[in-house]
């Protein structure tokens, strides 16, 4: 039988909400770096992330899980950022769903391409720092 130590020895008490309460995101991003560094900082802002490397695991994610928002890098493996919008667009269930676009493409006609798609804002990764990418999220997940 596992004890609940949550209430420690003398550790101060860190009032973390309860993971229903927490705003969800999926963040589908093939550069581990990248991952590594937005999911930390989505985290710290009192987000639940879930993570996918690749297009197929993203969608399978967005099929198996309650997401909020999706951060999708487009340049991703096995299922590219555009096709998995438009499968998302195509799902009644998931149409609605804010989707940020954070990608390496500053090609115009990709980012009209993209936009057209439906996605809520197209943020190139070089222009945002991440605290600048969360206050953008912010707006869509108060």
């Amino acid at each position: 039988m596992m004890q609940d130590d949550s209430q420690g020895l003398g550790a101060p008490a860190v009032t973390i909400p309860q993971s229903q309460d927490r705003k969800k995101i999926l963040l589908i991003e093939d550069d581990p770096f990248l991952l590594q560094m937005y999911n930390d900082k989505f985290v710290n802002e009192g987000y639940e992330v879930n993570v996918a490397h690749d297009g197929l695991e993203g969608l399978k994610m967005l099929n198996e899980k309650q997401v909020d928002l999706v951060l999708l890098d487009i340049l991703i493996p096995k299922l590219s950022g555009v096709d998995l919008l438009t499968k998302i667009k195509e799902d009644p269930k998931l149409q609605k769903m804010p989707i940020i676009a954070l990608t390496n493409l500053s090609n115009v006609k990709e980012e009209q391409d993209v936009k057209a798609k439906g996605v809520n804002e197209y943020l190139i990764k070089s222009d945002y720092t991440p605290t600048q990418v969360v206050e953008i999220v912010k707006k869509y997940l108060p």
